[in-house]
């Protein structure tokens, strides 16, 4: 497709959500999960809350992120207290009363209902991921994170690449990438690497054995990296030799449906079509039954975000949403296929975030070309 230019978000994620709360007449927010933290305020550490208002914001954790706090968060006053939610009441007590939005979908029920008691006067607000879906958009500057991670994950495969033969396992091949991929400047892995060949590969979420690969064989490699902060997420069917009719029309139908899900994707698509298509593509060869997820989910800070690319959602595609793209078949005892990819929405269409080909064989083949 045609290169497409990204739309760059045009204001501080902070002033969208602040528009947000006062269409919703909310007086604060207590934000608590710490993706949507760091994507509203740039603090990296594991404990923290940001209570946002209009008449200003507070960034509020303990005193080991002291220093770290002061560095990152410039959106946000700093406060250092022991008890994040108590002191969050506090400053509301103080600042505002009325109406306060809780994200309690990252909240567990018991310190929710502690933190309605803490807030005294003020009404607490069960939100549902107001902060968490202003993620699904993203800017320039997340594209580019997106496009690094991906690129170095890539890297890290085609290293391990090799590898994919006769009497080799599929732990060392998991092994072998996570240590490329650190050694590639990864801060680690987005998810468990998943390396299954064989009947294994009829598990979609396989976790790698020590079963050696035979010659016939598929093997699904489901892999990614976090790099400055963002995930990658691709999979790749890879054949061990030559395979057999049945595989090769398996393989290929799943190649067809994901091809008819890119085709579907454009802004004002309901993500649940997109679904649709490659799903009718699998239905239609006769395997229904053996694609049992959905086709696809956002991807940024977390590897599994909003939106879902499934037929049990209403949201529709928005230019500059990162989605992956990953139909299945998966035979039970006999062999599974995967194909995915991410992708990023653009005005008219869709722009590869991930490079690697999807035909059968082909990633083997950029060995032979190299």
């Amino acid at each position: 497709m045609a290169a497409m230019t990204p739309g760059q978000t045009a204001s501080h994620p902070l002033e969208t959500l602040l528009a947000l709360m006062q269409e919703q007449r909310l007086d604060a927010v207590a934000v608590t999960d710490l993706f949507d933290i760091r994507y509203l305020c740039g603090f990296t550490g594991s404990n923290g809350l940001l209570l946002v208002m209009e008449a200003g914001s507070y960034f509020i954790t303990d005193s080991r992120y002291a220093l770290q706090a002061t560095a990152q968060v410039s959106v946000a006053a700093t406060v250092i207290a022991a008890d994040l939610d108590a002191k969050c009441a506090e400053l509301i007590a103080a600042r505002c009363a009325g109406y306060v939005g809780v994200e309690t979908a990252t909240m567990s029920a018991k310190r929710f209902e502690r933190f309605k008691r803490l807030l005294a006067g003020a009404q607490p607000v069960a939100l549902d991921g107001m902060a968490t879906r202003l993620r699904m958009c993203k800017s320039l500057g997340e594209l580019a994170r997106l496009r690094a991670a991906s690129a170095l994950a890539e890297e890290a495969l085609m290293a391990v690449m090799p590898g994919i033969q006769p009497g080799v396992t599929e732990a060392q091949i998991a092994r072998d990438f996570h240590l490329q991929a650190i050694g590639l400047g990864a801060q680690g892995l987005s998810f468990d690497t998943i390396v299954a060949g064989g009947p294994r590969a009829a598990l979609p979420h396989a976790t790698p054995g020590s079963r050696p690969f035979a010659p016939g064989e598929l093997v699904v490699v489901d892999f990614g990296v976090i790099l400055d902060g963002y995930c990658s997420d691709q999979t790749v069917t890879i054949p061990v030799g030559e395979v057999d009719a049945e595989t090769v029309t398996v393989y290929n139908t799943v190649l067809k449906a994901q091809r008819a899900a890119l085709a579907a994707i454009k802004p004002g698509v309901l993500l649940r079509d997109i679904d649709r298509a490659a799903r009718s593509v699998i239905d239609e060869a006769g395997y229904a039954e053996y694609f049992g997820h959905g086709t696809g989910h956002g991807v940024g800070l977390e590897v599994h975000e909003a939106p879902a690319v499934s037929f049990r959602t209403n949201d529709f595609a928005q230019e500059a949403m990162v989605i992956t793209i990953e139909p299945g078949i998966y035979l039970p005892g006999k062999l599974g296929v995967r194909l995915e990819d991410t992708v990023w929405i653009g005005a008219e269409g869709y722009e590869a975030i991930t490079t690697l080909p999807k035909e059968l064989g082909a990633v083997a083949a950029l060995l032979q070309t190299d």
